[in-house]
């Protein structure tokens, strides 16, 4: 399976990116940082969206040494809202790394790439193509939704196997146009022409090389195997307030949302149960209680559902912090601190 004319579908798909590539932020220039930074942010979280958050953590970092010599608590405020925290350990672990193993310059060898923290095969090749115009053929999932229409691929574009497979089928047409362009518009493909639902097959300048077009198959293609079920997990949880301050308590490092600050809360338990447990942990003065509404975070691979309880207490001290000037907070409990600043 391959495609018959690979220099002119590698000159079609390129020819459209530069008329109608959007004008984005990480675009400004070929920066291997700001297009790593942009990497990053960009897993699992949708540009329109990534975009604000870029811009004030560019603004914030703008080079790799400011990133390493910040502290990690700096860099998670930064990155508060945009979900999926890991991300922003290992862009500050990385720079690290970058600061005292290549002496603050970005690496330009792949594999050197490949070693920072955070970095996969896609993102890796990703970089080495944009910034450093090499003919390394990065494949993600909506490279791969692109081109299992345009060959017609009957495999489940999740497995690696596959992805590897079409990443080999790429790397004979991606040396026909510059690489760094030929990597962003199979991206820009995927993203305002080739679209999971309602594919823009019309105004598509590779339908004549499509698979799926010439055979209305579009609903057909790609082949995506089911996820696997989110479990679901029940907690109360205590906001435990003095006057305009709450309580809140660090995650531990290297778990689900670890380094961030959220709610006391207790998996599975009743209020009476878990109301005991705090109390027996934090020996908090308690004035009164009152239950509050119910809450549901989504994570990718797991729901937290949260009912809420309000205490009333006595203390100040350590852990207490104002509404209006908080450390960075985690998404599952953000909608909980905006209810409470309303």
């Amino acid at each position: 399976m391959t495609l018959d004319n690979k220099e002119k579908f590698a000159h079609d798909l390129c020819s459209w990116f530069r008329s109608n590539k959007r004008t984005l932020p990480f675009r400004m220039d070929k920066d291997p940082y700001r297009i790593f930074v942009s990497e990053l942010m960009l897993q699992q979280t949708q540009i329109d969206m990534m975009i604000p958050y870029y811009e004030r953590f560019m603004k914030r970092f703008p080079t790799i040494r400011a990133l390493a010599r910040a502290s990690i608590d700096e860099v998670m405020d930064m990155w508060a809202g945009l979900g999926y925290y890991r991300r922003a350990r290992y862009l500050h672990e990385s720079a690290q790394m970058i600061e005292s193993e290549f002496g603050g310059v970005f690496p330009k060898d792949l594999k050197a790439i490949e070693s920072l923290k955070g970095v996969g095969r896609y993102t890796a090749r990703a970089i080495h193509s944009i910034a450093y115009g090499n003919p390394s053929v990065a494949v993600d999932g909506n490279v791969m939704r692109v081109m299992a229409r345009i060959l017609g691929y009957q495999k489940d574009i999740r497995k690696n196997a596959h992805m590897r497979e079409i990443e080999s089928l790429l790397e004979p047409v991606i040396i026909h146009e510059d690489p760094s362009d030929f990597t962003e518009a199979l991206m820009e493909m995927g993203a305002l022409i080739c679209k999971k639902a309602n594919p823009l097959c019309e105004v598509c300048p590779l339908k004549p090389h499509c698979f799926a077009y010439k055979h209305n198959k579009q609903s057909e293609l790609p082949v995506v195997s089911k996820r696997a079920k989110k479990s679901h997990e029940h907690y109360a949880t205590f906001i435990v307030k003095n006057g305009p301050d709450i309580f809140l308590e660090k995650r531990p490092e290297g778990g689900l949302l670890g380094g961030l600050y959220g709610f006391i809360q207790y998996e599975g338990l009743s209020y009476e149960t878990a109301l005991e447990k705090l109390m027996n942990h934090y020996d908090f003065t308690v004035e009164k209680t009152e239950k509050l509404d119910a809450y549901k975070h989504v994570f990718t691979h797991k729901v937290w559902h949260m009912q809420a309880y309000l205490i009333h207490v006595k203390d100040s001290g350590n852990g207490f912090y104002n509404l209006e000037s908080l450390p960075a907070i985690s998404n599952a409990h953000k909608k909980i601190i905006d209810d409470l600043k309303k």
